[in-house]
């Protein structure tokens, strides 16, 4: 039985979040760590292409530049940062996350996409949580860096 594109994307983004998941359990303990790493890595590379390979998605070559300079700032940053400054520079990178979560959540509501009740309140709620994230990461940065 052959399978649809959407039946393979959505089973893709499962196995994305079971990395995840994995990943985060196993970055709770020091020993486990490194590996942790690792299997949350493969499922953010997992979730790139499958997301690269939707139909209908277009505009690569911006989406290109912008994977090589975000790859280039934060190899740069981890490798410059003073290891008593990792605190401010991962509250730093979360806060970027939440933020960009906002943003898209913004953009979706503001071109009118969201189809529904149901689908506009999840966009204002990522929107409020990512804002919430992004303001508290902020926060979380001022205190540590004094």
């Amino acid at each position: 039985m052959p399978f649809s594109a959407e039946t393979v994307i959505q089973a893709s983004y499962f196995v994305t979040a079971v990395l995840f998941i994995m990943g985060l359990k196993r970055m709770s303990s020091p020993r486990t760590a490194r590996s942790g790493i690792l299997w949350a890595g493969a499922g953010m590379l997992v979730a790139t292409l499958v997301t690269l390979l939707y139909p209908g998605m277009s505009n690569y070559p911006l989406i290109g530049a912008a994977i090589v300079v975000g790859g280039v700032l934060a190899w740069w940053s981890g490798k410059r940062v003073a290891m008593t400054d990792m605190p401010q520079m991962i509250a730093l990178y979360n806060g970027m996350g939440g933020g960009a979560a906002a943003a898209i959540a913004a953009v979706e509501l503001y071109r009118g996409a969201a189809g529904g009740y149901a689908t506009s309140t999840l966009a204002v709620a990522g929107g409020l949580i990512g804002a919430v994230s992004f303001s508290g990461s902020a926060i979380a940065f001022g205190k540590l860096q004094g």
